[in-house]
């Protein structure tokens, strides 16, 4: 992996909402405090910092999520899409989502608290993945970096992804 431009483009973290921290604490603590309040304070202590862990590292990781426009191409978490495989870009509508959701051959990079989406097209026949469907809260900004930043020699695709042609 060669990176020639070390400085991203675009990029994004889809950190997840204070209302979804403060949610989860607090459900999490009432069930903890419940469970756990008739066994001692030692009990109650290290269920509710174990319960705080917990909820802090799955609520971290869950939005963790990064999304980069970068000199290798587009990369959603830890996986990549090269520029030559980029086929057409567009922001989605919900019609577009119930369509690529009803398929199980899409790549998906979507957290249920940002309602901006990004389709992104794959031209490789060889790849399992029809397309990209991404969650954005900025999607114009998203679609913009992916086509200002084609290299020159990799041009708006004439061939579309197979989401384009129907299949």
């Amino acid at each position: 992996m060669t990176r020639s431009d070390p400085q991203p483009h675009y990029s994004e973290r889809l950190g997840v909402p204070a209302a979804y921290w403060g949610i989860a604490l607090f459900f999490g603590l009432s069930f903890v405090t419940a469970v756990t309040f008739m066994l001692g304070e030692l009990i109650l202590l290290v269920s509710t910092v174990a319960t705080v862990g917990l909820i802090a590292w799955t609520l971290l990781a869950w939005g963790s999520l990064r999304i980069t426009v970068d000199a290798d191409g587009v990369r959603v978490g830890p996986s990549l899409l090269e520029w030559r495989y980029i086929g057409t870009v567009a922001v989605a509508d919900r019609a577009v989502k119930a369509r690529v959701l009803a398929r199980d051959d899409a790549f998906l990079g979507l957290r249920p608290y940002v309602t901006g989406l990004v389709l992104i097209g794959v031209i490789d026949g060889a790849d399992p993945h029809l397309c990209w469907l991404v969650s954005s809260r900025n999607p114009d900004e998203l679609v913009r970096a992916i086509e200002d930043n084609r290299p020159s020699g990799v041009a708006e695709p004439a061939e579309h992804s197979r989401l384009d042609s129907g299949e």
